[in-house]
């Protein structure tokens, strides 16, 4: 018996002195920094602790757990600026794993973001986005210019006009939707649901080209397909972290976990849904049919044509480097197109219905703009280039809310092959290489020294000012020392930016033309609007990061949407 429990304990022994031994060695090169130090016995670089750390939050009532909420890579995302109060605007945490330093000051984090030469992505923690190959997000240096300048020319205004009236389609068939099933109350959930629905049919065709209906389409499964393109998607979406992990797992069928199965088995399904995508658009430009269509894949396609082209063109080429995307570039840029191209969009959506339920006065104030400027017009003669920006107050909408719940609440970067001198507040710190420096975004979006006392509350106005010229209203800038950066800054700002911008004002136009929402009372789980809108509450504030942040549990809170 005795010898059992000897074999049981060793490992965990062994595994122990290791991980101590770890930590004192990184102990003692956190020292040199000069700054405040957070010790961690497991961080979310472990890869069990990144897994499972959310069904073990019973560890931080324990004694001498002070380190549970800070191991976690929601910890911006919980805390806020709030995690600064103790430790100051840069600390850095001590794990077994490595170090990383947590930055809250609104300079530093800038020049961070906007120095992409100096600062780079680390490759370990955004490897999870090559999961389908490599791409511009993940990618840095002189790989990420070439993937640039091929990707730039797919968002161009003559895109954002189909991004434009899609939006409007899908907003307006969504409620007509509604109105026909005599259907006002949702949850959390269904609207959830809803906006996904709507950013992936948006995504569908002014990104590939393929127009469908809200009732219709990408809920059906095509021939040779295992699931929808949604069902894939989401699926791949909502298990990021297990498709790395498993994705190249090699076991007889019969020892093969089903789990692991499935997985694989969706992986290759969306790959040839991106294969069949690109193979059509291809055929499409090579037949001398290039230009004629605005989405985001054709002009992606046309481009890369080009560079194959200017590579076999005398004097143009560059020899023997390429500076065309290969075919794994090629399906790792689209995946990430369709990662970011719904998820951010439709999580922006869906946190701004509770925002507007709380806040009638916003929604009287956003609708003055709209009824301003659709007027009586019916929704087919609005065009994009007179129409969206004079929309500024939807767009404030969508700013206020990024703010506060954006789609990532923190940001990595190290420094590029040798150490950074990283200033905060009068100090400079030398960053060794390979350090990760980790960027608060919620902190440097919601701390009250730049953004205000009422920084946690959601105010779209204070995104508005008047321009002294034209007297017309404007979007305003960030206060006084503060920063915004949901789309991230400097030349590695989110190509998607304005695709998202314009999408989100247009359904957020639709809707408060002809609606209203208010908190919707769930039979047998509250009785008043007031347990309605705590319950509103309650729900945001219970959200998690997987990719990008959303809800636990949508389902325990929603929204009534009626006519004006």
């Amino acid at each position: 018996m005795a010898l059992w429990i000897y074999l049981v304990l060793l490992p965990a022994i062994l595994i122990s002195c290791q991980r101590s031994l770890l930590l004192w060695k990184n102990y003692r090169e956190a020292r040199k920094l000069g700054i405040p130090i957070v010790i961690t016995p497991v961080s979310w670089l472990d890869p069990f602790w990144g897994l499972f750390a959310q069904n073990l939050r019973w560890v931080k009532y324990l004694p001498f757990t002070y380190w549970y909420e800070i191991s976690k890579f929601s910890a911006p995302q919980r805390e806020r600026h709030l995690i600064h109060r103790k430790w100051g605007d840069v600390f850095v945490v001590v794990s077994p794993k490595a170090n990383y330093i947590y930055l809250n000051d609104p300079k530093a984090s800038n020049d961070v973001l906007s120095h992409y030469k100096t600062w780079t992505k680390p490759e370990p923690v955004y490897e999870i986005f090559t999961v389908l190959g490599k791409n511009v997000i993940a990618d840095n240096g002189e790989d990420w210019q070439r993937q640039r300048k091929i990707i730039n020319p797919a968002f161009r205004e003559q895109n954002y006009n189909l991004v434009w009236d899609e939006s409007l389609k899908q907003a307006r068939q969504w409620l007509d939707g509604r109105c026909a099933e005599s259907r006002t109350g949702s949850t959390m959930l269904d609207v959830r649901r809803d906006m996904v629905l709507i950013a992936l049919h948006v995504l569908s065709g002014a990104g590939f080209g393929q127009i469908h209906d809200f009732s219709s389409g990408l809920r059906d499964t095509p021939q040779g397909h295992l699931k929808s393109f949604p069902e894939s998607l989401m699926f791949l979406l909502t298990n990021l972290f297990k498709v790395l992990l498993f994705k190249n797992v090699r076991l007889p069928p019969l020892l093969m976990p089903s789990f692991i199965k499935d997985l694989q088995d969706t992986i290759k399904d969306f790959h040839l849904y991106l294969k069949e995508i690109v193979a059509y658009h291809r055929a499409i430009t090579q037949g001398g049919g290039g230009g004629q269509i605005a989405d985001i894949v054709s002009a992606l396609v046309e481009a890369d044509e080009a560079a194959k082209r200017e590579e076999k063109t005398p004097g143009l080429g560059l020899g023997t480097n390429s500076i065309h995307l290969t075919d794994e570039e090629m399906f790792g840029n689209l995946f990430l197109f369709n990662l970011a191209g719904f998820e951010t969009t439709s999580n922006a959506l869906t946190y701004t219905f509770p925002f507007l339920a709380l806040h009638r006065d916003v929604q009287d104030w956003v609708g003055e703009e709209i009824d301003a400027v659709f007027q009586d017009k019916d929704l087919h003669g609005l065009d994009y280039a007179d129409t969206f920006p004079l929309l500024v107050r939807c767009l404030a909408v969508m700013y206020e809310t990024l703010r506060i719940w954006g789609p990532l609440p923190s940001t990595i970067r190290w420094p590029a092959g040798q150490s950074q001198t990283l200033s905060v507040g009068g100090r400079n710190i030398v960053v060794p290489a390979g350090m990760y420096v980790i960027t608060n975004v919620y902190g440097v979006h919601c701390d009250p020294r730049w953004w205000g006392p009422d920084s946690l509350e959601w105010k779209p106005q204070r995104w508005i000012t008047t321009d002294p010229d034209t007297g017309k209203e404007i979007l305003a800038q960030p206060p006084p020392g503060a920063v915004y950066f949901p789309w991230a800054s400097g030349p590695r700002i989110c190509p998607g930016k304005k695709f998202s911008q314009v999408e989100f004002v247009a359904v957020i136009a639709v809707l408060l033309r002809s609606y209203r929402i208010k908190p919707l009372i769930i039979e047998g789980k509250m009785k008043t609007e007031k347990d309605a809108r705590a319950a509103l509450i309650e729900v945001m504030e219970d959200s998690r990061t997987r990719v990008t942040v959303n809800m636990r549990h949508p389902e325990n809170a929603g929204v009534d949407i009626e006519d004006r």
